[in-house]
């Protein structure tokens, strides 16, 4: 691999992680991802969004070393793939699967006592760590605490704070707020914001719109096994579907209804969603407005407006799906 990788000029940002070309072909010849190229930055919020099966699990589980690729190429640091799991770099990433790994019959304390044992980091070193990463996610009132009793959302900052017990560079998220109520997932998405602060390149996967807005430096639309687009999200929206959306629901969209939806909207672009369409481009509140001088479209519509864009309405547009389908 070139070197120059984790160099780079003064206006680039440093490259941490780089795919190329990268498929996954399962025994059953199901074809989970393909010819996938990426590059993630150093020190940035990247989040892979897509829906349950568009191969997010997959792409992070060849990262991580858990899968091999069926083809392609992708290095972690300057190390590639093949060198990855038996390397020094691989203590420098550190992977939090959906699923929690944590010792059910351990405390708190004990849990992160241990993880920090296994990468021999020295018992008074340990014990300072340890309550630094406590305090910091807040669970110094339940460090003698059984993990088995644990909320949910407290079972998933100990999993996080474990994966910071070594200090890694790169930090993995796998559906990071899964299962987690509304005030808990809040909480979450703030303590990832904190880490990005400290400079670690955070990687994640999502299908949550509200997520990746919020968090992302870049977002990486991800759907059936291939990367549509890559982009910050702000200009992710803009060149999807612009800055706005006319949003129209009605009561039922039949091939009459439809004909004079399209007639009118002249060539804008419009998806149709179930009983509803939705139309990006300029000057929407004019074709709203001539919508509803047309009696069969206004008597036809339950709801009309003109809202911002979101990351789902671009993923809508760029692959004619919702995410969660």
């Amino acid at each position: 691999m070139n070197s120059n990788i984790l160099i780079g000029d003064a206006t680039m940002p440093k490259v941490v992680i780089k795919i190329d070309k990268v498929s996954k072909i399962y025994d059953n010849k199901v074809k989970a991802l393909n010819n996938v190229s990426l590059e993630i930055y150093e020190k940035e919020i990247f989040s892979l969004l897509g829906p349950n099966g568009a191969g997010k699990t997959t792409l992070i589980k060849i990262i991580t070393g858990q899968l091999k690729p069926s083809s392609g190429e992708l290095w972690i640091l300057g190390v590639s793939h093949k060198e990855f799991l038996n390397s020094s770099v691989r203590h420098r990433v550190n992977f939090v699967p959906q699923e929690n790994v944590i010792w059910e019959k351990l405390t708190v304390e004990e849990n992160m006592m241990l993880m920090a044992s296994m990468y021999k980091i020295p018992r008074r070193e340990a014990r300072e760590k340890v309550k630094e990463l406590m305090e910091e996610f807040e669970l110094l009132d339940t460090r003698k605490r059984l993990a088995s009793k644990l909320s949910g959302g407290m079972r998933r900052k100990l999993a996080i704070a474990m994966a910071l017990i070594n200090d890694p560079d790169i930090l993995i998220l796998d559906e990071p707020t899964a299962g987690l109520d509304p005030r808990m997932r809040a909480i979450l998405l703030g303590d990832i914001e904190k880490l990005k602060r400290k400079g670690k390149t955070i990687l994640l996967t999502t299908h949550i719109v509200e997520e990746a807005e919020r968090l992302s430096d870049r977002v990486g639309i991800i759907h059936r096994g291939e990367i549509i687009t890559v982009d910050d999200p702000s200009s992710l929206k803009a060149k999807a579907c612009g800055s706005e959306v006319l949003d129209l629901l009605f009561r039922k969209i039949d091939d009459v209804v439809l004909e004079a939806v399209v007639r009118i909207i002249n060539g804008h672009d419009y998806i149709k969603v179930g009983d509803k369409i939705l139309i990006k481009g300029d000057n929407l509140l004019g074709i709203l407005n001539e919508l509803r001088k047309n009696k069969l479209l206004y008597d036809s519509m339950l709801n009309a407006s003109i809202r911002k864009s979101t990351l789902e309405d671009a993923f809508l547009f760029l692959t004619g799906t919702m995410l969660g389908e």
